[in-house]
């Protein structure tokens, strides 16, 4: 397999994981706050709406800073669940604080965003995590 081919590969999972962790984090959150509610058991297809609104808003938001975190990764091939799980959290406070400026009394919303961070850099190591920096240990030959 040629190295351009392999790069492509590696791509495609890394855009495939970011997406899946977005609509991951997008659902958790509707959980959490449709649950939260008594929205969810009178109006269940609602769900099917505001996932996708809500993933294209979290997309949206962590886009850049998740592109540095993933960069990283990549860089120095660190394949540890911890560090994406804390990678999310650490991106969904870098948003709370740049984007939204949560008063200091509303603190579960602020760990709501929190715990979702947490889902999506989990879901993102399931993803494509587990085999960072696979390019950087392929033999120069190839």
């Amino acid at each position: 397999m040629s190295r351009i081919l392999f790069y492509l590969l590696r791509f495609g999972l890394i855009t495939f994981g970011f997406v899946c962790a977005i609509f991951a984090a997008s659902l958790f959150l509707n959980l959490l706050l449709l649950g939260s509610s008594e929205l969810i058991g009178s109006e269940g297809p609602f769900l099917y709406l505001t996932v996708p609104a809500f993933a294209v808003v979290i997309g949206y938001s962590i886009f850049f800073p998740a592109a540095i975190l993933i960069l990283y990764a990549e860089l120095t091939a660190w394949r540890d669940w911890l560090f994406y799980a804390l990678g999310g959290a650490g991106i969904a406070v870098v948003i709370i604080v740049w984007k939204w400026r949560p008063q200091a009394e509303d603190t579960s919303t602020f760990a709501a965003i929190l715990a979702t961070g947490v889902v999506g850099g989990f879901v993102y190591w399931l993803i494509s995590g587990r085999s960072a920096g696979v390019i950087a240990q392929l033999p120069k030959d190839l």
